[in-house]
């Protein structure tokens, strides 16, 4: 936990400041809130509806908005007049509800292109709640008929069109990504008209971006790029274009009703260089050369879904015809804020509490000692416990207020089985650097589920002294297991951790696993003797882990590249809380 008395600030990553935002914006209930010498703390519960087209996540009520604004008000922006709008795609009204907004609005044509989507849209009143009522104002037409009908009817132009399509990860879908359809858009534009569509996320998928970029300019139109955070799904790119050079004006500013916009949109316009030097390679998609879908990954099925519909949740609505499926679901989420960085999400902390917890165990030779250094959640413990041999756990936590809430509020000790009341968990309130040095007896196990090393004295947690003074409390044949941050978003921090974890002698194991709500999150397993992972299983109850824990150790050569230049962080040389940041800021 932080150590900082500046209260005002935080200390996790953009994504978890803009969540809060809107968490505190939307409808909430505060379970708990309170200050410890140590860290804020909030305790919420929000209501989560979340919509599924074909097993992939669209949207969820925790962060559309910004989404939907950030896809509408630009182009709204830009455009001089907003009388006629089309909107392509966007079957829950979600982008329509931004773009009524606007009083000059006098006819929006909507062209579906889920009618199941719409269906659910229609017959869900929790969706008709989130969108404001917006597929029922009198100034919007459904067109029913299909988009490619559309382009050979449609006689009349747009001030504004928002293009809203799906990921373009196949061939079939990359269809609607080409020059031809650019064409078509652009014929229905005013002169003046502004066109505004999704695009790939330029952190994550560049090449793909450049690539919608490019062929919108193939089709005679100057292109004007931006990207947004939306916490669940990352960096999110947007084209605009239009038939007249496109300048963002740094001084307009949003003057309708919104939740995420920033007062200065110019952020969102800059791109970091290594984004940019993309843009030399990007190609041209069209009908006769489909290049789009092969330069983006195959999204596998969402594992989250898997493991909500495993546990508490609402089916408000689900239908399929003909590779036209939508589920839309309403779950109840815990969420615990310290210095306003997200701690868990009930949704999945399953997820990060396995992949924490079961490696270590599943290899361990014995677990009748374990020791858990942070963690005051309670859930590595519920995690623990399900192995009948482990004997005795000793939790260390720093904050009373922490051990407070897993032990006393309710949402929270449901949900990690009133682990810390179990017998056999001894619980401490105490620095853990002056635990380990009053402790005599070894332990089988020790899990390492410390705060992210987001300043000087969190730093020191990560050290190769503090890892030697740990090892020192393992058995000859004891595993540690340490969470080490994201291989992803901050590369540089996870193997810097690595590398100080072999600084100590001991032989070194990373694996990573993929947890919605914090993206990929990586840990690293330690061990006096060589570490033999082969076909190990899970022995024990588990939901969201794999059959072969094999996969979880697997990078790619993206991910590993980054390893050679890692720091090791010693006390004379204490640099981890200073990459963090950096990368953080990246």
């Amino acid at each position: 936990m932080s150590t900082s008395q500046n209260h005002n600030t935080f200390r996790g990553d953009v994504y978890d400041l803009i969540e809060l935002e809107q968490l505190l914006k939307g409808p909430h209930t505060i379970l708990f809130e309170g200050k410890s010498p140590y860290q804020d703390v909030l305790l919420l519960e929000t209501k989560n509806i979340r919509l599924y087209w074909n097993n992939q996540l669209v949207w969820n009520s925790m962060d559309e908005r910004i989404y939907y604004e950030a896809l509408v008000h630009p182009a709204m922006f830009l455009s001089d007049n907003h009388e006629r709008v089309l909107i392509i795609g966007d079957e829950c009204g979600l982008a329509l509800r931004e773009v009524l907004k606007y009083r000059d609005v006098c006819h929006v044509g909507v062209v579906p292109l889920s009618a199941e989507t719409l269906l659910a849209a229609q017959k869900t009143p929790e969706i008709s709640k989130l969108n404001g009522g917006s597929l029922l104002d009198n100034r919007v037409q459904i067109i029913r008929s299909s988009i490619h009908d559309f382009y050979i009817t449609e006689q009349e132009s747009f001030d504004v069109i928002i293009v809203n399509l799906p990921r373009p990860d196949t061939k079939e879908i990359s269809k609607m990504y080409t020059k031809e359809l650019y064409r078509k858009l652009s014929k229905l534009l005013t002169h003046d008209g502004i066109l505004v569509s999704q695009s790939a996320s330029p952190e994550d998928t560049p090449s793909a971006f450049w690539c919608i970029d490019k062929t919108m300019q193939s089709a005679s139109l100057h292109t004007l790029n931006y990207h947004a955070n939306v916490p669940w799904f990352g960096d999110c790119g947007f084209h605009l274009a239009g038939k007249n050079q496109l300048i963002w004006d740094e001084g307009k500013k949003c003057d309708v009703k919104n939740r995420s916009l920033p007062k200065n949109l110019k952020s969102w316009f800059t791109f970091s260089q290594q984004v940019k030097s993309f843009r030399k390679q990007a190609v041209v998609n069209s009908l006769s050369s489909l290049r789009l879908s092969a330069l983006l990954p195959n999204k596998v099925q969402d594992q989250e879904l898997h493991h909500l519909l495993s546990n508490s949740h609402t089916v408000l609505y689900k239908g399929s015809t003909k590779g036209d499926s939508v589920l839309v679901l309403e779950t109840k989420d815990v969420r615990l804020y310290l210095d306003k960085q997200l701690q868990f999400s009930s949704l999945d902390e399953q997820i990060y509490h396995e992949a924490l917890v079961h490696p270590a165990l599943s290899i361990a030779p014995k677990r009748d000692r374990v020791l858990i250094a942070g963690g005051g959640d309670g859930f590595a413990i519920r995690e623990v416990l399900k192995y009948p041999d482990v004997k005795h756990i000793d939790l260390v936590d720093l904050d009373p207020l922490m051990i407070h809430i897993a032990r006393n509020i309710s949402k929270v000790s449901s949900l990690n089985g009133r682990a810390l009341h179990d017998k056999r968990v001894a619980v401490h309130q105490k620095d853990i650097q002056v635990f380990q040095k009053e402790q005599n007896e070894p332990y089988d196990v020790i899990i390492v589920d410390l705060p992210d090393p987001g300043d000087e004295i969190l730093s020191r947690l990560y050290t190769v002294e503090f890892f030697k003074q740990l090892s020192n409390l393992l058995t000859e044949d004891g595993i540690l297991v340490c969470q080490s941050h994201s291989p992803e978003y901050a590369p540089f921090v996870y193997w810097s951790i690595g590398l100080s974890l072999k600084g100590t002698g001991m032989n070194i194991r990373s694996y990573h696993a993929d947890v919605p709500s914090f993206g990929d999150w990586g840990f690293h397993l330690a061990s006096k003797k060589k570490l033999h992972l082969q076909n190990k299983k899970v022995k024990v109850d588990h939901q969201t882990l794999p059959e072969d824990l094999s996969s979880l150790f697997a990078f790619s050569s993206k991910y590993r590249s980054v390893r050679e230049n890692s720091h090791m962080n010693t006390l004379s040389n204490l640099k981890l809380h200073e990459i963090y940041k950096q990368e953080l800021r990246r």
